[in-house]
C-alpha cells in the first residue's frame, strides 16, 4: 500500500514522540517551519498536526502552537513484562521451531500423540459456554482415573482449563499479591518464573534433588519469607526427571502445615504408567494441595486442555475466576478428550507413550555412557533428564554451538531462579535424544 505524504510525515512525528525523542510538553516546529523541514505544502502539514492531535499525540495551545501530550513513559515497556518475556526465550524457541534435531524441547515428538481425534457432536443444551467448572463429562473421567490409583476426587474439585499454563495462570492470580514471596523447585519449570515475575512476586528457589526439594531449606524460607505458596512437581519433574520419595513427600506436607502453606503440584504425566515416586495429593487428599494436570504431553499440545484440582472451597474459587477471565474453557475440546478417554484409546495411549518413552530412555543413557557422560543417579523415568556437561564448560554456549549445526538444547542455567555457580547441566527430551546428529555434535566437544 502506498503511502501519502501526509501519513508519511505522521508516522514520523508519531515515532519520535513514542520514542521519547520528542518528550512530553515539547512544542512542535511552526507550520511555516514543518512546510520546509518536511518539503509539504503547508495545507499537508495542517493535516498532520490534526491528525496528531486526533490521536492524542499532541494538544494545541491557541495562539502559542501544538505541544507534544504523552511522555515517552506510557509507552515503555514495564520491567516484570520484560523480565518475563525475557525467562521464556526457551520457549519462544521451541514455538519457532527453526530447529531440526530438538533435544532440548519439552514435548514428545507429534508422531507419538494421537494425530486423529474423533469427530465430537454436542449434545442438546451443550452448545453455550457451560460451566464456569467445565464439562462434567470429562470432570467425571478425571475423577475416575484419580480414584484407579487410591485417591478420592469429587467432580466439584475439579476445574477445567486452557491447559497447565492457564492452570498456573489462574492460581497466581488467585493466591499471589506484587511484592510477596513464593517458593519454586530449583532447577524447575522456567515458564512459571516467568509468570510470577510478571505477577511482580519474589521467587526463591529450593533446591530439587534426586529424592525431591530439600526440606530444610523449604522448612527455612518458608519461615524467613512467611512465604504461604511453594510450587513443585511430584513425578518425573521438569527438568530433572526425578520423583519425590515417601519420606520427603512427608516432609514437605508437615512444613506446609507449619507454615500454612499452599503446594502447587504441576503434573503433566500424572496418568503415564511406570512413574515412580509419591505424588503429594496421595497423602494431602487436597487439603493443602492443588493439582495440576494436562493433556498436552499424552495427547497433543493443540488442544490446550488441563485441570485444577483443589479442595472444593478453592476450586469454586478458581471457576469463578475464570468465568471472569475467559468466561469458559472449550467444552468441544473438552468432549473431545472425554470422547478419548470413554473410548479406551487414550489408557491405551498412556501405556504406548510410558513403554516407548522407557526404550528410548535405554537406549539414549547407554548412548550416552559410551561416550563418557556420567549420569549420577541414572533417571529411570519419565520424559526429562538432567545431563551434567564437562566441568568447566558453559551449558549456554553449548547451545549456542548446538544452534549452529540445527541442533535445539535446554541449558539447564535457564531452569534456576538465580545465577548457578555448580555444575553446568542442560535438560534433554528423552524422546527426542536419539539422533545421530546429538552425539556427533557431543563427540566433537567433548
Amino acid at each position: 500500500m502506498v503511502q501519502t505524504k501526509t501519513n508519511r510525515i505522521y508516522n514520523i512525528l508519531r515515532d519520535q514522540i513514542k520514542s521519547g525523542e520528542l518528550g512530553e510538553g515539547t512544542k512542535l516546529m511552526s507550520l511555516r517551519r514543518a512546510v520546509e523541514q518536511f518539503g509539504a505544502s503547508k495545507n499537508t502539514m495542517v493535516a498532520v498536526y490534526d491528525l496528531l492531535v486526533a490521536n492524542g499525540l499532541v494538544h494545541s495551545r491557541h495562539g502559542a502552537g501544538f505541544f507534544v501530550a504523552h511522555a515517552v513513559a506510557t509507552t515503555a515497556e514495564p520491567a516484570n513484562l520484560r523480565e518475563a518475556r525475557d525467562s521464556v526465550s526457551l520457549l519462544r524457541a521451541q514455538l519457532d521451531r527453526p530447529y531440526t534435531v530438538l533435544v532440548g524441547d519439552g514435548r514428545p515428538p507429534e508422531s507419538w500423540l494421537l494425530n486423529s481425534a474423533p469427530s465430537v457432536s454436542l449434545a442438546t443444551g451443550e452448545g453455550g459456554y457451560g460451566t464456569p467448572h467445565g464439562l462434567a463429562t470429562l470432570r467425571e473421567y478425571v475423577a475416575a482415573s484419580h480414584f484407579d490409583v487410591g485417591i478420592s476426587v469429587s467432580p466439584n474439585q475439579i476445574v477445567t482449563t486452557f491447559g497447565a499454563n492457564h492452570a498456573l495462570d489462574l492460581v497466581i492470580r488467585r493466591f499471589c499479591r506484587p511484592g510477596e514471596t513464593v517458593l519454586v523447585d530449583d532447577p524447575g519449570y522456567y515458564p512459571l518464573f516467568a509468570k510470577l515475575k510478571l505477577a511482580g512476586v519474589n521467587v526463591i528457589g529450593i533446591p530439587r534433588g534426586p529424592h525431591g526439594p530439600d526440606c530444610d531449606a523449604l522448612d527455612s524460607a518458608a519461615k524467613q519469607h512467611s512465604a504461604h505458596l511453594f510450587f513443585t512437581q511430584s513425578l518425573a519433574q521438569n527438568p530433572t526427571g526425578f520423583s519425590i520419595d515417601l519420606p520427603i513427600a512427608h516432609s514437605v506436607l508437615k512444613v506446609a502445615e507449619r507454615h500454612n502453606m499452599l503446594i502447587v503440584d504441576d503434573d503433566p504425566f500424572i496418568d503415564v504408567p511406570g512413574i515412580s515416586g509419591t505424588r503429594l495429593a496421595s497423602l494431602d487428599f487436597f487439603h493443602r494441595v492443588i493439582q495440576i494436570g494436562t493433556f498436552s504431553k499424552v495427547l497433543t499440545p493443540t488442544f490446550r486442555s488441563g485441570y485444577i484440582i483443589a479442595e472444593p472451597g478453592i476450586a469454586q474459587s478458581l471457576a469463578e475466576l475464570k468465568m471472569v477471565l475467559t468466561v469458559n474453557s472449550s467444552s468441544h475440546t473438552e468432549r473431545l478428550i472425554a470422547n478419548i478417554m470413554r473410548s479406551g484409546r487414550y489408557k491405551k495411549q498412556c501405556q504406548r507413550l510410558s513403554k516407548r518413552l522407557a526404550m528410548e530412555r535405554n537406549a539414549s543413557i547407554e548412548h550416552l555412557k559410551r561416550i563418557g557422560f556420567n549420569l549420577d543417579p541414572e533417571p529411570i523415568e519419565g520424559l526429562y533428564g538432567w545431563l551434567p556437561l564437562p566441568t568447566g564448560a558453559s551449558d549456554i554456549e553449548v547451545a549456542k554451538a548446538a544452534s549452529e549445526q540445527g541442533i535445539f538444547l535446554a541449558p539447564g542455567s535457564l531452569f534456576r531462579v538465580e545465577e548457578y555457580a555448580g555444575a553446568p547441566a542442560m535438560r534433554v527430551n528423552w524422546s527426542r535424544v536419539n539422533d545421530s546428529r546429538f552425539y556427533t555434535f557431543l563427540r566433537s566437544l567433548f
